[in-house]
């Protein structure tokens, strides 16, 4: 069975957890990982790891990475992540390197651009767009950026 592990905060969990949904991942099990079972999961093997906080244990979180098929990376952290992996990484935040970014934040609205093509698990091409969003009060840019991240990759 297939598994997206979210390394996140408390506050970013409750605000995913209202808006992921099964089928909006190919039916993947999603599991948030706290501090203390970070190091039960470096030797299961992932479909999808959002990283949206670093993992200070270098070899945990190197095995973790090895073990994910495809990575979902916060750049505006500092991850430490290894620039030889094999693997499909996707990343966003406000670093104007990232796959996912913003580049225009209203009151009430706000722009993500999808800056280079991404590659779905069906092959699917994504390619650069901007995506306007309407923004709830109760989700924050960072969210609203992986969920686009997720509906990218998973997208059929």
């Amino acid at each position: 069975m297939p598994f997206i592990e979210i390394i996140t905060d408390s506050k970013s969990q409750a605000q995913l957890n209202k808006v992921i949904t099964k089928s909006m991942v190919n039916n993947c099990d999603i599991l948030y990982i706290k501090d203390k079972n970070i190091e039960n999961t470096k030797n299961i093997k992932l479909e999808t790891l959002i990283l949206n906080r670093s993992i200070e244990n270098v070899d945990i979180r190197k095995k973790i990475l090895e073990n994910s098929k495809n990575i979902i990376l916060n750049l505006d952290l500092n991850t430490g992540i290894e620039q030889n992996l094999k693997t499909n990484i996707i990343s966003y935040g406000y670093n104007s390197k990232s796959d996912i970014t913003v580049s225009s934040v209203e009151d009430d609205q706000i722009l993500i651009c999808i800056q280079h093509t991404i590659t779905s698990i069906y092959n699917r091409k994504i390619e650069p767009q901007e995506i306007k969003v309407n923004i709830k009060s109760d989700i924050n840019v960072y969210n609203i950026m992986i969920i686009i991240a997720l509906t990218s990759l998973y997208a059929s």
